[in-house]
């Protein structure tokens, strides 16, 4: 009980401290750019020699259908640059039955994306020019007593090598916390001076069409401030547990986007 208590208080204090406004500095915000610039280059050489998959060369060693199988990218998954975190996870899942187009035709579908993602309050295509997609979210994410809401505009590129892969690039290009979502007092903060929660977001995801279904592998990239020295020894492991549920369930969420799909099709021959 004495622990559950020192628990609860503690990230009390630690919604406090994340609470009080923090600024992003320049050498946290070139430390994050030329990681995402290191993890840019390696994914687009992974998918372009091919070695995305032939990590796992037989049909043994994919997931099975549906099954969601994340790990750290880097490191835990956190890894400390000048003044902030980058959060790094890799995931993967298989959709057996579903085929390439499936899959793409529900990535697209920005404006829906509010009835397929949970944390997604809103979302908006706000232009498309080619293969180019600019989008807006308001997001809201919680976790370990933390909870904040974003609203996030992207950019997202497709590639199509050929006929059986695609891959999709998004960055974000501006975020902006919003205190007191959808009330009266609702204020919208000056990107980088606000909680630090989220100041920059990337994605990386590759599809490729195998013989019963389309395998599906992604990365996904965060920045937030710095947690406060005293209490990272427990906001750490929150924050872990908070970045690999996330991912499994955006994953997961995709999967029965693109599975409904699939079934409807199908109905409808």
């Amino acid at each position: 009980m004495q622990r559950s208590v020192l628990a609860t208080f503690t990230l009390v204090v630690a919604w406090v401290v994340i609470a009080v406004a923090a600024d992003l500095q320049d050498d946290t915000r070139r430390a994050y750019e030329s990681y995402s610039a290191e993890v840019t280059q390696a994914f687009l050489e992974r998918v372009r020699s091919g070695t995305a998959t032939s990590r796992r060369p037989s049909t043994e060693t994919m997931p099975r259908d549906g099954e969601i199988v994340t790990s750290p990218a880097h490191q835990d998954g956190i890894i400390d640059v000048p003044g902030g975190l980058v959060h790094h996870w890799r995931s993967s899942t298989f959709i057996d039955g579903a085929s390439l187009r499936d899959a793409l035709e529900v990535s697209y579908a920005y404006n829906d994306y509010q009835s397929i993602y949970k944390p997604i309050l809103s979302s908006k295509l706000l232009s498309q020019e080619g293969d180019v997609y600019r989008i807006l979210m308001r997001i809201k994410e919680s976790g370990g007593g933390l909870s904040a809401v974003v609203d996030v505009r992207a950019r997202v590129q497709y590639f199509y090598p050929d006929n059986r892969s695609a891959y999709s690039i998004s960055t974000s290009e501006e975020i902006r916390e919003i205190r007191n979502a959808g009330t009266s007092t609702e204020k919208s903060l000056s990107p980088g001076h606000d909680s630090g929660y989220l100041w920059r977001a990337a994605t990386f995801t590759h599809f490729v069409a195998r013989d019963r279904g389309v395998l599906i592998e992604s990365e996904a990239l965060g920045l937030s401030r710095q947690f406060p020295p005293l209490l990272s020894w427990v906001m750490e492991p929150v924050a872990r547990r908070v970045g690999r549920s996330s991912v499994d369930r955006s994953l997961q969420e995709f999967i029965q986007a693109v599975k409904a799909r699939t079934s409807t099709q199908a109905k409808g021959r």
